[in-house]
């Protein structure tokens, strides 16, 4: 009976930790902490899949090598706690972290070179290995004693970290490894020996809870995550593991494999899980450059050739990005639109009549006059259709994708946007010209018209500072992150500790947001457009609802959603700035 437990939880513990490896991996780079429970779990799932073969074949020295992989597992976990920490801190303790990695690497090269550091392996499967009383022995239990009390230390003393909200279940994750390297150094030495499935069981549950610690810091904190994904996908990949094992059972494979075909099997589908979502990265990093190429023609010169410079750009990064060959932007003039970006369609300056372009929202078209462009979407200045982009069939799909077309969407708004932007410089431009030329106003009037201009142009905010507004209420659940944003140093915030920072820092973006909440209650869906920024904001930020249940909320298309979303970031840093600094904290 000893037998079957032991080898059914070696066997779910290395699926578990294997599985968490990848999926923390795909779901969690570049983060630090999470990197870093990714090894613990990598190294545990090696541990684990040695103790399973172990269980049919005993070899000498196996089980010093596991002791090294328990080594390095719990050195790591050391240095997660530590990263947690604010950097204040970390700088301070920087020299008992060092101490404790030269006595991780000491106790490592010791049990490897001392040959008979454990003894009596052969015939024991089923209990923790032995240790002579003696030099490795104690150096040992005294590394796995320290690392035990460093790991509680970085979480309860200095900042505390584990009592915080976030904090408390990366405390309750190592209360496990305390239990199992107590028993573990008690069975060691004791006769009768102790069943390994006693402290196994404690390490995988602990090392198994910090990767859900740290799954759900990235999803309730770095929202990089849905709620649900992380249990659909284990018990997807579990369930196949499973179902593979149980194949494999029912025909006759010796039970030593079963191990390795479960292992193939997470190994295979976290594998492919890992590059489909580093394919998805890819692509958005693609649309994030793209976008942010665009939103750099807000800053461009507002001269007509200028714009049609700037708009054949947008138009061959919207014509790469689509795989479209065809492609136009025409602008309006008067009661028709003017061409003044293509590609593969009608020449630059043709006049297009309005009946041909006006709609609503994006439309599919045919028509002679606009050869190769088969949908069109608008842009609007107001209830005005000011422009209108094209583009023909796609060179790699039958047909464009409901997100491609959201992309087309979003591009038109901006280009939208900026024409807008660029008529009304042009105007105040021209209009400071007349008043200079004409001589029809006074030197003050000019003065006031100038103030005006420096006014919007002082209170438009950088893409630097709405980029750490962002960054802000990304981490707006997190006080330990959000302690050390640069928003704290803007804002004049003092404090005790980083901590305590991060509460009022908090604070303070939430009386910004609510600031943007229109009078009375909130309406039963669907929402009015006045509720747009407000929600997004708030549901996406404070509440940590994900995008996909916004934008149902809103019944918008995830183009729309992200235009409003960037609308309301540089409205919520506008308003920053026209406020200026709070009252500072003492």
């Amino acid at each position: 009976m000893l037998f079957q437990l032991t080898l059914f939880a070696d066997l779910i513990a290395m699926a578990a930790t294997l599985w968490g490896a990848f999926y923390l991996f795909a779901r969690g780079f570049p983060s630090r902490i999470t990197l870093r429970a990714v090894i613990v779990l990598l190294l545990l799932s090696i541990f684990f899949f040695g103790a399973y073969n172990n269980l049919f074949h005993q070899v000498e020295g196996t089980a010093a090598l596991r002791a090294v992989l328990l080594i390095l597992g719990l050195g790591t976990w050391y240095s997660l706690t530590y990263q947690l920490m604010s950097q204040h801190t970390q700088a301070r303790l920087r020299w008992m972290a060092i101490v404790i990695y030269i006595l991780a690497g000491v106790t490592a090269i010791s049990l490897l070179m001392i040959p008979d550091a454990f003894i009596e392996e052969q015939g024991n499967n089923l209990y923790v290995a032995h240790m002579r009383i003696g030099f490795p022995y104690i150096l040992y239990g005294t590394f796995q004693v320290i690392i035990v009390l460093g790991i509680l230390y970085n979480l309860l003393a200095e900042d505390r970290i584990g009592l915080t909200q976030q904090g408390k279940y990366f405390l309750v994750a190592s209360f496990f490894p305390v239990f199992a390297i107590s028993s573990g150094i008690i069975g060691l030495a004791i006769t009768p020996q102790l069943p390994r499935i006693i402290p196994d069981v404690l390490t995988f549950s602990g090392m198994f809870l910090l990767g859900i610690s740290v799954a759900r810091h990235q999803t309730m904190i770095e929202r990089r995550t849905t709620i649900q994904d992380l249990p659909v996908s284990l018990l997807t990949v579990l369930g196949l593991a499973g179902l593979y094992a149980y194949i494999a059972v029912r025909w006759k494979f010796p039970l030593e494999r079963i191990g390795a075909v479960v292992a193939f099997a997470v190994l295979t589908h976290s594998t492919y899980d890992l590059v489909r979502e580093f394919l998805e990265r890819l692509r958005m990093h693609d649309e994030s450059t793209f976008r942010r190429q665009l939103r750099q023609l807000e800053n461009q010169s507002s001269s007509e050739e200028a714009l049609q410079g700037h708009l054949q750009q947008v138009l061959e990064l919207l014509c790469e990005t689509l795989n479209s060959s065809h492609g136009l932007i025409a602008i309006r003039r008067g009661e028709d639109f003017l061409v003044v970006a293509t590609r593969g369609s009608i020449p630059t300056g043709s006049q297009i009549s309005a009946t041909l372009v006006l709609c609503e929202d994006i439309s599919r078209i045919e028509n002679d006059q606009l050869p190769e462009i088969i949908w069109i979407v608008p842009a609007f200045e107001g209830q005005r259709q000011i422009a209108v982009v094209g583009v023909g069939k796609s060179k790699v799909k039958l047909d464009y994708s409901t997100a491609d077309l959201d992309l087309l969407a979003e591009v038109a708004g901006e280009i939208g946007t900026f024409v807008s932007l660029s008529n009304l410089r042009s105007g105040r431009a021209e209009q400071i010209q007349r008043m200079v030329t004409d001589a029809q106003v006074k030197e003050s009037e000019l003065g006031s018209v100038a103030d005006e201009m420096l006014a919007t142009i002082s209170t438009n905010p950088d893409a630097e500072f709405v980029k750490i507004v962002e960054d802000g209420l990304r981490h707006y659940s997190d006080y330990i992150v959000l302690g050390q944003s640069p928003l704290v140093d803007w804002a004049g915030i003092n404090a005790e500790s980083h901590v305590e920072r991060g509460k009022q820092l908090q604070a303070f973006l939430g009386r910004e947001m609510e600031s943007f909440r229109p009078v009375g209650s909130r309406p039963s869906e669907p929402l009015p457009r006045v509720w747009y920024s407000y929600v997004v904001l708030h549901d996406a930020y404070v509440e940590g609802v994900p995008n996909r249940e916004i934008m149902a909320r809103l019944y918008i298309s995830e183009g729309t959603f992200n235009r409003t979303r960037r609308n309301a970031l540089r409205g919520l840093a506008r308003s920053l700035i026209e406020k200026g600094k709070p009252i500072q904290a003492n």
